[in-house]
């Protein structure tokens, strides 16, 4: 059984144990926030053993395993690290952390001190994308990616109106590229790894990016990325080469179902994930195969991964010169 603190009470915490009770294998002992009202609801729907207004007593609790960090993007570090230095294992969501010298420290500290670390990706985990790396090779030379992940916030208009929400907060790291245009960046380097050149091109609104285009070149093709939480359009992720194409009308995120076409118009469909409705559901698998096994070196792995994100994200940001301090 792994026995689980969480620190946060946001929409996402709900997903977290809902996703892992279908996974099976957890156990949630204690959750803190600074928000009473819903930690005494999530504690009483799903019997968490404990809440607490202070981080620490949950950071710390000897009968705690895993800490997962569901709290707005600037705030993962912090906690990150002091619950590696409780002795924690960790489970951060996305984005991890907004630098790449963040997220180098807490790798690196979680390998000295023999813990995991993991990040909440979700389609890097899920067996359609693992599908998509075999068929990657089928569409021939690389030409294009285009992935277009826009959804319009519930929070946009609050926002325009002056009400600033964690997902629109700059000294929180908000913004598009932080909450939706990372899954672009992991699903793009997870396929073809670091790129020759970033440039991050937003639509800034009160110090915010509320969209934005991130164009990646791999001198041989070209990637042109959309992310937005200020307009709607249809979801999109398709990739081109001199010999057809894969195509899913899912976020880059979710991958549900993909298609594969060639040139001459022949089509076969891909839908692998199990529960496709809940997108987190294979991550969860992963995470809890790494913790009873304890296969740090392969978390490690993972680790590569989250670095090489965080670095393409770091330099997306730079070059639109967003800065959360």
């Amino acid at each position: 059984m792994i026995r689980v603190g969480i620190i946060g009470s946001g929409f996402i915490v709900p997903i977290f144990i809902e996703t892992t009770k279908l996974v099976k294998g957890f156990k949630y002992v204690g959750i803190a926030s600074p928000q009473e009202e819903q930690l005494k609801t999530l504690k009483e729907k799903y019997g968490i053993g404990y809440y607490s207004l202070n981080n620490d007593d949950v950071l710390s609790d000897p009968n705690i395993d895993v800490i997962y960090v569901g709290v707005p993007n600037g705030l993962h570090y912090e906690i990150a690290k002091k619950a590696l230095d409780y002795g924690k294992h960790v489970i951060l969501e996305k984005p991890f952390v907004p630098s790449y010298k963040e997220a180098k420290k807490l790798i690196d500290l979680a390998k000295k001190k023999n813990l995991i670390i993991f990040d909440a990706v979700t389609m890097l985990h899920m067996p359609n994308y693992a599908k998509m790396k075999e068929l990657v090779d089928q569409v021939g030379e690389m030409k294009m990616v285009d992935i277009n992940f826009s959804q319009y916030s519930s929070r946009y208009d609050k926002f325009k109106k002056g009400i600033v929400l964690p997902a629109f907060d700059r000294k929180l790291a908000g913004g598009a590229l932080m909450d939706l245009g990372i899954y672009n960046i992991n699903f793009i380097t997870g396929l073809f790894g670091q790129p020759k050149k970033v440039n991050y091109y937003p639509n800034m609104l009160k110090g915010v990016d509320t969209s934005g285009v991130l164009v990646l070149d791999y001198k041989k093709f070209k990637v042109n990325a959309v992310c937005a939480k200020d307009c709607k359009a249809p979801l999109l992720v398709c990739i081109q080469g001199d010999k057809g194409y894969l195509r899913s009308d899912d976020a880059s995120s979710v991958i549900s179902k993909f298609v594969y076409v060639d040139n001459d118009g022949k089509s076969k469909e891909y839908a692998l994930n199990k529960h496709p409705e809940i997108p987190h559901y294979h991550e969860y698998i992963v995470f809890k195969k790494l913790f009873n096994e304890m296969d740090l070196e392969k978390a490690q792995k993972f680790n590569q991964q989250t670095l090489l994100s965080v670095k393409v994200l770091d330099h997306a940001l730079k070059s639109a010169g967003i800065s959360f301090e």
